[in-house]
């Protein structure tokens, strides 16, 4: 029974692969779940292009990422993934994340470039063990950041930060661990990098990393750390939805 439930869910595999299932979550633009490669998995074609030394680990899910320290996934702006993504309306950037302490004091989990643009950048400082989301309003900014004592070293922690047009939050394993008013940031990023280079560096593993144009709330917060493909329904043309969950049960 059971290898004719694991047969059962590999042909279903192929056939939601055939029929173009994608997710139903219009906002989700770019998703990389880092199987053996940067694709963007969310069927934006937002790619990534790995620049500097990486292997391939095993992850939170799978495979995972391992970046040396400066080496980086670099993402050009898209139709999708635009340039104004963080300036004034809704946003989620979710990561898993086990940094090992060999980059920088500040670390990028996400990078906004150039340096004149909004400059959206989510760092964690593994010196204070904190998590902050800065960009350029009248200049460079603290937008939001937690307290210090949050992130470790060598331990798989989920992050994530967003911002509604309200409020920006920042969550540390599915508790949110600062809150912000919102500001509007420049706007007109042109690439965008997972990890970071020169200065300020990222040295670890990153896994299921997701970008959304809208606010997740904190319950969808604690159901994308089960994975984004859990999250994510998913629909067989002319089919009813279900869970990648449910598929690979």
């Amino acid at each position: 029974m059971k290898v004719f439930t694991l047969v059962l869910a590999v042909i279903l595999l192929l056939i939601s692969t055939s029929l173009g299932i994608t997710g139903e979550d219009p906002d989700l633009v770019a998703y990389y779940p880092f199987e053996g490669n940067a694709a963007d998995a969310s069927g934006n074609g937002n790619d990534g292009e790995i620049d500097g030394g990486s292997n391939w680990v095993k992850g939170k899910f799978g495979d995972a990422i391992e970046l040396d320290a400066a080496a980086f996934v670099q993402l050009q702006v898209s139709d999708s993934l635009h340039g104004d993504i963080f300036k004034a309306d809704p946003f989620t950037i979710s990561a898993w994340i086990k940094p090992n302490f060999e980059g920088t004091e500040w670390e990028h989990i996400w990078r906004s470039l150039p340096t004149a643009s909004g400059h959206n950048t989510f760092f964690l400082n593994k010196v204070q063990g904190l998590l902050s989301w800065r960009g350029q309003v009248a200049g460079w900014t603290v937008l939001c950041q937690s307290e210090g004592g949050i992130v470790e070293k060598d331990k798989w922690m989920h992050v994530a930060v967003l911002g509604d047009g309200d409020k920006f939050r920042i969550y540390a394993n599915g508790e949110m661990v600062a809150e912000t008013d919102f500001q509007e940031t420049r706007g007109n990023n042109v690439t965008y990098r997972l990890g970071g280079s020169g200065g300020e560096t990222f040295a670890g593993i990153m896994d299921d990393v997701a970008v959304f144009t809208r606010a997740l709330d904190e319950d969808e917060i604690n159901l994308i750390m089960e994975s984004v493909e859990t999250f994510l329904p998913v629909e067989p043309k002319g089919k009813l939805a279900t869970q990648w969950a449910d598929l690979k049960r």
